[in-house]
């Protein structure tokens, strides 16, 4: 399974970038081999839709969970539609933190819902 945490920094003891279409890089850890890559996020400066950008091409990476911090609006109904569980990154800074928690059932899901809840951080 692959999951896909947002990074401040292009390297794995970054810290987490708690927003998710403006994060500027993406770390994608194959739980199964317990290897990872990490991608520039392309659309992180994109006036608009950011998120949807982030959410098609972390579908196309064969992601099947998401970790953020916060979610726009348009990326969770992407994320809806694609049916792809997202995971809150809670009080977690760096991806050993987060993949602890994971792993531990401590990450909170992400509840959709039909109001905007999203945060957006420029």
């Amino acid at each position: 399974m692959k999951i896909a945490i947002g990074l401040e920094e292009e390297n794995y003891d970054s810290k987490v970038d708690k927003r998710f279409g403006r994060a500027g890089y993406f770390i994608i850890l194959d739980d199964e081999s317990n290897q990872y890559e990490i991608i520039e996020n392309d659309a992180k400066d994109e006036v608009t839709g950011a998120g949807l950008k982030v959410v098609k091409k972390l579908v196309s990476l064969g992601v099947e969970v998401i970790i953020a911090g916060e979610i726009g609006p348009k990326a969770e109904t992407l994320i809806e539609e694609f049916e792809i569980p997202v995971y809150k990154l809670g009080e977690c800074t760096t991806v050993e933190e987060v993949l602890k928690n994971y792993h531990e059932g401590k990450l909170e899901k992400h509840l959709f819902s039909s109001q905007f809840s999203g945060l957006r951080m420029a």
